[in-house]
């Protein structure tokens, strides 16, 4: 049994990845700096991609493409998968495979992806944590999810660029590459009708894309209520020596409740919410306010990027909100209220070897000053709503997996080439840091190597991760008569360990 075990497990352990020819950038980030190095190589043409999947322009001949990807995933503790769509892995050893087809034509684009898992896990305990913390991506999941086995699916036809279609798949919103504030990969996907572009639109120097969707998720567990999740997403990118772009995503949360006046809300309500004014003002006299205040949750994110193509080399920021001010005046009064910032850089060649690559990235998702005294009473802002389960599906964060009152700071330094990449990163991350004491603490070491073979990517990732102050105890340490010993004594307590391993295979064939 145990050959017969170890023959499968070596079946399911390649992977491979073929780049040329792609119909479209994939949304999982995983593939964004082998992207973007094509990229700046003028092996892809150029564009800066907020908003992911993005496809390609089909010039004068169509683009398909199957793609066959293989994952065998080794976890010796709790699972605590980051950006990992529907490949949800727990303590033990899984199986994933996946079949792609996808295409691109003058009118019309798809993605078609099913897959098969296989689990063998053992079970882990879950921390006991107060809302909204109970979402994070280390909580077992005790039950199967009815997605159809379906990892990737959407349909789009267009006219000269614009159009509209369904997408149920990985989405990715922001400049990013480890984390975001509207929407990652994080969880499972949810459907959505959407309507605007797939790809960018080109006058000269100018580049524009929109897109606007609206999608169901999951109901309200007390009232069976649905729930919305509406947003429109739009960027304008400048070409020319530096490349310039900037763009908007704003995201309304909704239903679950009985709105104010008790009418029972509808998607026809959910679609327009994102045409509505800024301020809390401007909402005074719409019915289901009071005051201009309502029971949704909005969240707005303004991207910036700056690329320099000669150098290779790019910068990047997030800014987010999630609270309506009052009036102009307040928000200029008090504009950290509410914030949450990304900021980074990915630098593809330094020096005389132009195959090094670093980069930085930060999230602040902190409570501000202003917060603590606008009535929040010092709790979190960010995802903090229980009628949309935290700004979760299927008990995972679709936004930024650090979660509410976090901060996430991740750095690499490594070798990429066409062939080889080698990219050790180190990742701390810290939960309820202002409004617990004390703060959870995450530290992540992690090996990524991926190598070419002919026409076939093969991977291998390693990740060691260490954990102290699970939970937020409320004191770290009892001497011998049981008595609890103050924090300043420094003890790490309720801690935990974990080594995961990733071994994988992408292959593309393109036509």
């Amino acid at each position: 049994m145990f050959i017969k075990n170890l023959k499968l497990l070596i079946f399911f352990t390649f992977s491979i990845y073929k780049i040329n020819a792609q119909v479209f950038f994939p949304a999982d980030p995983y593939y964004t700096l082998i992207f973007e190095n094509k990229q700046f190589n003028k092996g892809l043409e150029s564009s800066s991609l907020f908003f992911k999947p993005y496809f390609f322009k089909a010039e004068n001949s169509d683009k398909f493409s199957f793609r066959f990807l293989s994952d065998f995933y080794l976890n010796n503790n709790s699972p605590n998968q980051e950006n990992m769509d529907v490949r949800y892995f727990s303590k033990g050893y899984s199986g994933f495979n996946s079949f792609q087809f996808s295409a691109k034509t003058k009118y019309f684009n798809f993605i078609i992806e099913p897959y098969l898992k296989f689990d063998n896990f053992r079970k882990t305990d879950n921390i006991s944590r107060p809302v909204p913390f109970n979402v994070l991506n280390d909580y077992e999941l005790d039950y199967k999810i009815n997605d159809n086995k379906l990892r990737n699916f959407l349909v789009f036809f267009n006219f000269r660029g614009i159009g509209f279609g369904y997408h149920k798949g990985n989405r990715w919103w922001g400049p990013g590459i480890h984390s975001t504030l509207q929407m990652t990969n994080n969880t499972w996907p949810f459907g959505s009708k959407i309507i605007g572009t797939m790809n960018e639109i080109r006058y000269r120097n100018l580049g524009f894309s929109v897109l606007y969707s609206i999608g169901k998720l999951n109901k309200n567990n007390d009232m069976n209520l649905e729930s919305y999740h509406t947003a429109i997403n739009m960027q304008i990118n400048w070409y020319g020596p530096v490349t310039i772009s900037t763009g908007i995503s704003r995201n309304y949360l909704s239903g679950g409740v009985l709105s104010s006046g008790g009418r029972v809300w509808t998607e026809k309500d959910a679609s327009m919410l994102v045409f509505e004014g800024f301020l809390t003002s401007n909402l005074i006299n719409n019915e289901y306010t009071v005051g201009g205040h309502d029971q949704w949750d909005q969240t707005l994110s303004g991207y910036l990027s700056i690329t320099l193509p000669e150098r290779n080399f790019k910068i990047y920021g997030e800014f987010g909100f999630n609270d309506n001010r009052m009036y102009f005046a307040d928000l200029i009064s008090q504009p950290d209220h509410s914030m949450a910032t990304i900021i980074g850089f990915r630098d593809y060649g330094f020096g005389k070897n132009k195959n090094l690559i670093y980069g930085f990235e930060w999230t602040n998702m902190l409570l501000t000053y202003t917060i603590r005294f606008r009535g929040a009473g010092g709790t979190p802002s960010w995802y903090d709503k229980k009628w949309f389960q935290f700004s979760s599906y299927n008990s995972r964060r679709w936004g930024a997996h650090s979660g509410s009152d976090s901060d996430d700071w991740t750095i690499y330094f490594g070798y990429l080439s066409d062939k080889l990449m080698i990219l050790p990163s180190l990742n701390y991350e810290r939960h309820g840091v202002v409004s617990k004491r004390p703060a959870e603490v995450k530290i992540e070491m992690i090996l990524d190597v991926r190598y070419k073979y002919k026409d076939s990517w093969f991977g291998l990732k390693y990740e060691k991760q260490r954990e102290h102050f699970l939970g937020f105890p409320d004191y770290f340490y009892e001497d011998k008569f049981g008595n609890p010993i103050d924090s300043s004594v420094g003890i790490l307590s309720n801690s935990r360990y974990t080594n995961t391993l990733i071994l994988s295979i992408n292959k593309y064939i393109n036509f």
